[in-house]
């Protein structure tokens, strides 16, 4: 369990925990135009069924503050599923990922005063999660900012 406080001083007492199939309606409301942008029009159930980890955060009364999704390949198709560690050794030769050691954020959404909180915490429950991971890499457009 973790506390977050939103800008405005409001604080949330959060744990983070597998993603299950009833979250999917709670999930879908969390999505904005700017998730769209970022991450494309996504089957959401779909890509829960091909996720390696989907982590959730609740507040204390279960609600759902923030959801992500992990897979084992890039997205927005920078290359092959089977074959992107060529095109990474490309970019830098000095990173040694590798299929076993490497997550892909393929999704996140978030409530919006909470979002940075949110994401600190699953990137932290992740590395906890899996021990032999090293690396999390979030692949957007370059026409698109973070903020």
């Amino acid at each position: 369990m973790s506390i977050l406080t939103s800008p405005r001083g409001k604080v949330e007492v959060v744990h983070c925990r597998r993603t299950e199939s009833q979250d999917i309606f709670c999930i879908k409301t969390l999505i904005r135009k700017f998730t769209q942008k970022l991450f494309g029009r996504l089957n959401i159930i779909y890509l829960l069924e091909k996720a390696n980890l989907a982590v959730t955060v609740c507040n204390d009364k279960e609600e759902i503050m923030a959801h992500s999704i992990f897979v084992d390949y890039p997205n927005w198709n920078v290359a092959k599923q089977d074959n992107w560690i060529p095109v990474f050794r490309e970019l830098d030769k000095e990173i040694p990922c590798t299929p076993l050691n490497t997550l892909f954020m393929h999704f996140f959404v978030a409530v919006d005063e909470y979002a940075t909180g949110c994401l600190k915490e699953i990137i932290r429950t992740v590395f906890k999660a899996v021990p032999e991971l090293y690396f999390i890499f979030l692949i957007v457009p370059t026409y698109l900012s973070l903020g």
